[in-house]
Parts: C-alpha cells; structure tokens; sequence
C-alpha cells in the first residue's frame, strides 16, 4: 500500500467553514404540499382531516352461460368533506376493456419492427392479447341509474367513469342513496388484466372478478375529484365503507371473496363446515373441498344456483373468484390475541404447488406483517389462483402460475414465484387496502412498500428465497448506475418502467433506510407509526415523509430528495488516503523533514547519470562563493535560538498539543453517483488489528464532491475498505479499497459456430430420399 505520507505545521490562525448547505441537502419545504389542519406538519392527520364514506349493498350473477355478470346496488355516499358536492363521480372500471376506450386506443401493442434486419420475435400470448383487445365488445351496459325513489338521475359516462348531476347539492355533512343496475361480459384469460376467466382442461372456468362493480371515485383535500381514467397501469383510489354483498353462482361453486361468509349453513355441507372448525385449531392446512370432490363436480356440473352473502366493514373494495373446479384448505393464524384464517383456492393444475405452498404462504404474511407494520384486523385472508397473474383486494388476492407441469413436475423460479406473489398479493392487503393511498397518482407508496416488507417475509421462508433476494438487489443496484431511467416521484400512470419505479427501488431505499441509514429500531418505530396514524385512512408521499422524520427524529430529507427525486445512484470511492506527523518546529527534525520530502522521488534518468560526476564549478574555484558549499538543510544556531525563545512563549495547552507523536490518517472519498450516503471505514493495519471509522451522511452536506474522514492511530496502515457491509447499495465495489485491488475473473473458450449450409441439408435429403426408393425383385 503506498499513502502518501505528510507534516503539518500548527499554526495560529481560525478555521473557516462555507455557511450554505450543498443543494443535496436543501430542505423539501418548497417541493412537498404546505401543511395544513388536516394535515399536520408532522406527518400525521389533524384535527381537520376528513374522508369521504361509502356503503353498499350489491345483488350480482355471475351467469355461467353467458358469461356475464349481472348487478344491483345500493350505494350509501355520505359526505364528509367540509364542501357542498354538486355532482357525484363513480369509477366504470370495466369500461377500459371497450376496444374503444383510451386504454385500448393508446395500446401501442408489441413492436413489430425488425431488430438488427431480422424479423421481430414477439411472444405469441402478447400477440393473442394485442388481437384479442382489438375485438372484444367490453365496457358496462347500464341500466337504471337512480335515487333511493327511484327517480332517474342524469348522468355522463367519460371513459371508465361516470358523472352523476344531482338536482340538489350535497351538503357537508349529509348522505344520499344511489341506486344502479348494470352488467358486462367478463374477459377471458387472453386480456385478463386484474380480472377474467381461464378455461381448465376440462373445459371448466375459474372465475377472478374484480372492478366489477359501479364504486365511488375517490373525493380527497389535496386533488379533489379523482378522476384520472383507467388506463389499465395505474390502479385505484377508493373510499372505505361496509359492504353487503350477495353471489350468485351455479350451486357446485366454490367462492371465495372479501368479508365474512354470512350463511354457510346455505352453501356449504356439513362436512365442510366441519372442516372449517377444524382448520382454525390447526396447525397445518386442512382440506374444506378436497381434489376428489372438485373433480367430480367437474365430472358433472349442478344444474341449479347457490347465493353467497359476504358482509365486510372498513374496506375500500370487494372482489371474488368462483369455481367448481376450486380445491379449497384453510388454517388458523394467531393475530395478537384473536385469530384469522389463511385460506387458499385453487384447481389440480395448479395443487403441486399450491396445495404445499398457498395457504403457508398467506400464514407466512399474516405473522410477519402484523408484527412489522401494523396487527391484521379482518378475519380471513384469501389466495386464489386463475388467470390474474397478481392483484390485490381487501381479504382476497388473486395470482397464477401457468408453468406447472402435468406430470406436477416444476422449476425452481416457479416455486420461487409463486411463493414470493402470494406473500406480496396478501401483504397488499396492508398497502394499500388499509393504508389507503391513491394508486392511481403514487404506485410506489403502495407497491414499493408492499415489495419492502415481501422482501423480509420471504428471506424468513427458507435459503432458496433468500438467494432469490439477493440477485434481485444487484439487479436494482446495477440497473441504477445506468441512470437512465426517470425518477420515482411520477404518476403512475406515466411510468415507464414500473417494476424498477415503483417497486424495487423504492423497496431498496426503505431496506437501505432500515439497515443502514436508521437502524431497525428506530425505522420501525417511524414506519409502524406511519401504518397507525394512517390505517383506514388515505396517506400522501409528504404524510410518509414527514411521519418518518418526525417519528425518528432523524432529518431525512437528504435521502427523499435524492432516491425519490433524482435518478443518481450510490458510488462512493476511496480516492486517496494520506498520513500525517506533526511537525513541531524544532529545526533538527523539520529541517531533517525537508531533506527527505526533497529527495524522496526517484531522479529523472538525466540527473541520475549526472550523479558521481564533477561538475563544472569544481574546476574554477572563482565560480565558488558562499552557496556553492551552503547545506540549506543544516541547522544554524540562530535557529536553534529562534526556535527555543518561540516556546518559551508558548502557553502550557499549546506546549501539549505540540507533543503529539501519532500518525494522523486522511481518506478522502469520491461521491461518483450522486447519491451521499453514511461513510463507512474498515481500517487493516499492519499488526493485523482492524478499526471501524464512521461518518453520517451529513458529512456531505456543504455540497463537496471529495470529503475528508481523519483518523489517528500511532499504527501503520496497511488498507482501507469503505462500506466493508456493502450496506449501501454502491454500484461499484472495486473503487471502494485502497490500494486497490487485481480484478479477478474468468473467460471461457468456445468453438466457432458453424453456419447453416442449406446445400448439405438439400443434398442429404435427396440421399435419403433415393434410399427409401423400394428394390424391385425381378
């Protein structure tokens, strides 16, 4: 290791230090929402705060035959808000799969340009979704729109939502009864975007229904009336209420749906309902509808009808799945001092996996959410296979896996996957069904929240998953450092890479946050706080901000500014490190100091051979004067006295501190990516101990590109290793050692591919043509 060794000198003369704070460490006061009443600058809701309240009783078919669901609601809207509302907004979501709809019409599909001259190679079930949309007749049919009289109410449908004129504004503090008929074909598995139906093999469906109802748009303090369209990225903003809901399906129907099953005495045998008792006692999953009985429903379906009754409170939304076909266990989950069960649905395509996995994997989320953002409060908890790939609903959740062999054979990423969309799905049901921010503005506040606590259920479920995580993070580390990528802080639905934007970085800044930058007790404590000030209620990015801040007591706004706001990444470098010895002005050792810094660097090769040589003055000695035998490092006596009279007037402290024997060590570190984090020093020296060297983040906060971390030690140095954890995201480990270090790495040989000879497989196939030709027998 070479460090470039240093004297200092001590003088008398103050230190001068840059008032201004660098802009990475400019307070978010003018980019964050002023706060208000309703919300306090603390994070947290004020005394002023409202939100909006809405109820409803539905009547809904899903017609087999057709189909088609086929509704009737009532909806209770009771406003809340300080302001006189003279029309209403409800979401039409279903609208979106009109092949007129803007979501549609701004497809722009899969790109059919050829890549490098050769044709495009686009995956045939995007080519069957692109064509599918263009001719599937979707969208709501309405039929009555009323009050609770029945009066006609007029109304306007603009995309996939629908103004309601009231012929009297509703004052603060009043409610109105609306009521609705509707109905709309379902879509099938080809464009099945967060709802549809997939045929099994047998020719039967499984059922996932989700926006399927008219439901009231979102009336806030910050946006008002949120009426962004579907557009199928960004999701939904929703109001909280209770629901009562009745299902009708065939009687062989399993459903599975948001709420508590009101009437199983109706629908379900008493061996079911057996089950069910013994599965909330149990400690593995019990079996409520095994494959055997699935199967022979499947082998001769009922003719007649069975009606559901679900009954929630304090949900935003209400979604279902329903099947013959469903294969159906359950088990009980403590939750503090009450229970809840973990339940799964799911046909024989899919049991290899998920009659192992599902209903763990939702247990699995029940525990580690509770305990790490806020306790569960319903009293189930669905998993439920089709053609959704993921989606999220309160008690429900919907995945799929359509790489399960028939022989119940399965790859590893399979397994992972299926794991892993389970745990997020269930774990939405905090993000956003309770902490109800609006997705259709801020998809990370739900889904990178969502993925950072997935991140530490499924770490717990075994040593497959915790590999799986750890690529998934160099991913996101990687894929940073390109910087090409927008930041996190835009609309959802103008996202052009959601996976990273709303999902893993932000789930990267929380695990940096939790890990590194905090500490787990206090990022804890902030975020469960956050998850209680703002459960069944509808948070902001600047409420999480300010709650975090508040909560901790640590300024954050370094860190929201530039993992939320810009698109730097985090590469700190080891640029130098230098040591340091007093010099104490005494004339023996400082002028000794001189001589070696003079001499130490090797000579040019030119005053290297001069070296030996007698030079051209040493033969006239008229061309000798006083300087030609003058030593300018020897010490005089006259500094020797200077020297001694200038301690003399020295005070005792500044005797002292001229005593200092120690090495003092400087690293100087580089931020390359933008981003400043905590600096973090392992120090080897050459006796072989090791020390930790630490420094806040705040380090940077005059705005410098190369900081300054001292330490003293009377030890050598051998090397410095910053970030010794790989604690904070750096894209670009090998700049954080000094000296640095060989890169080592591999190659491998491979022979020449050999071209396509169109030729030989002509020729070849003639010969083996001739061969085939019979052998006549004369």
């Amino acid at each position: 290791m070479r460090i470039k060794h240093c004297v200092i000198a001590l003088g008398f003369c103050g230190l001068s230090l840059s008032a201004s704070a660098g802009e990475k460490f400019e307070q978010l006061t003018g980019v964050l929402p002023s706060p208000s009443e309703a919300r306090l600058a603390s994070g947290a809701p004020g005394p002023a705060y409202w939100q909006q309240e809405a109820n409803y009783v539905i009547e809904v078919e899903l017609d087999e035959t057709e189909a088609m669901i086929l509704g009737s609601e009532t909806i209770e809207y009771v406003n809340h808000s300080p302001h006189s509302l003279s029309y209403l907004w409800i979401q039409l979501d279903q609208n979106m799969f009109s092949n007129h709809s803007k979501g549609t019409r701004s497809d722009q599909g899969p790109n059919f340009s050829a890549k490098s001259g050769e044709p495009a190679s686009i995956r045939d079930s995007s080519f069957r979704t692109f064509l599918y949309k263009r001719d599937f007749e979707g969208g709501v049919r309405l039929g009555k729109v009323a009050d609770k009289d029945g009066t006609d109410l007029p109304y306007t449908i603009v995309e996939t939502n629908m103004r309601i004129d009231l012929p009297e504004s509703l004052a603060s503090g009043d409610s109105i009864v609306l009521n609705i008929d509707w109905e709309y074909p379902i879509v099938d598995e080809a464009n099945a975007r967060r709802t549809g139906r997939m045929e099994l093999d047998g020719g039967d469906y499984v059922y996932q229904i989700a926006q399927w109802y008219p439901r009231m748009c979102a009336y806030y303090d910050e946006v008002g009336w949120q009426t962004k369209p579907y557009l199928a990225s960004g999701e939904f903003a929703l109001e909280f209420g209770k629901f009562e809901v009745s299902i009708t399906v065939p009687e062989d129907f399993v459903v599975a749906a948001t709420g508590e099953l009101q009437n199983p005495e109706e629908v379900l045998s008493k061996k079911e309902r057996k089950r069910l008792e013994k599965a909330m006692d149990s400690q593995a999953p019990v079996l409520i509808v095994t494959e055997e009985e699935a199967a022979k429903k499947l082998g001769s379906p009922a003719k007649g009808k069975a009606t559901w009754k679900f009954a929630a409170e304090s949900v935003r939304d209400f979604a279902f799945a329903a099947s013959r076909g469903y294969i159906w266990d359950a088990k009980g989950v403590e939750i503090g001092e009450g229970k809840a069960l973990a339940m799964s649905a799911f046909p024989k395509e899919a049991e290899a996996v998920w009659g192992r996995y599902s209903t763990e994997a939702v247990a699995l989320t029940l525990d580690v959410y509770s305990d790490l953002v806020y306790e569960y409060p319903y009293p189930v908890a669905w998993s439920t296979w089709g053609p959704v790939g993921g989606m999220e609903y309160p008690m429900i959740s919907f995945q799929s896996s359509w790489e399960i062999e028939e022989d119940g054979t399965y790859t590893e990423d399979v397994r992972n996957y299926v794991i892993s969309v389970i745990v997020h799905e269930v774990g939405h049901i905090w993000f956003p069904m309770i902490v109800n921010s609006d997705e259709r503005q801020w998809m990370w506040q739900d889904e990178g929240f969502n993925t950072f606590v997935e991140d530490i259920a499924t770490t717990q479920f075994d040593e497959r998953l915790k590999d799986s995580y750890r690529n998934s993070v160099k991913r996101v580390v990687e894929r940073m450092a390109k910087k090409d990528d927008p930041i996190i802080m835009i609309s959802a639905d103008s996202l052009t890479s959601r996976g990273y934007q709303a999902y893993s970085k932000p789930a990267l800044g929380l695990t940096l946050l939790r890990e590194s930058i905090l500490g787990r007790d206090l990022f804890d404590f902030a975020f469960q706080e956050y998850a209680r000030r703002w459960a069944f209620k509808r948070p902001t990015p600047a409420d999480f901000f300010r709650t975090m801040e508040d909560a901790s007591g640590v300024d954050l706004d370094w860190f929201w500014r530039a993992w939320f706001y810009t698109n730097d990444h985090v590469d700190l470098a080891v640029e130098s490190v230098e040591s340091f010895v007093l010099d104490n002005g005494d004339p023996e050792t400082s002028k000794a100091w001189d001589r070696k810094e003079r001499y130490e660097d090797p000579d040019t090769p030119m005053i290297a051979r001069l070296e030996g040589q007698a030079d051209y003055a040493s033969f006239d000695e008229q061309l000798q004067d006083w300087y030609y035998s003058y030593d300018e490092f020897a010490v005089t006596d006259k500094e020797r006295e200077d020297y001694q009279k200038s301690q003399d007037d020295l005070e005792d402290w500044q005797k002292e501190v001229r005593q200092f024997e120690g090495n003092i060590y400087v690293a100087k570190i580089k931020n390359l990516g933008g981003v400043p984090m905590p600096v973090e020093l392992e120090v080897d020296f050459e006796d072989g101990s090791v020390e930790r060297i630490d420094a806040p983040a705040e380090i940077w906060r005059h705005g410098d590109e190369v900081v300054r971390v001292p330490f003293v030690s009377e030890k050598a140095v051998v090397s410095v290793l910053l970030d010794p954890e790989n604690a904070y995201a750096d894209a670009d480990l090998s700049n954080n050692v000094f000296p640095r270090k060989i890169h080592e790495a591999r190659f491998k040989l491979k022979s020449r591919d050999k071209s396509d000879n169109p030729m030989q497989d002509a020729l070849s196939s003639e010969k083996d043509a001739e061969g085939d030709d019979p052998v006549s027998e004369d």
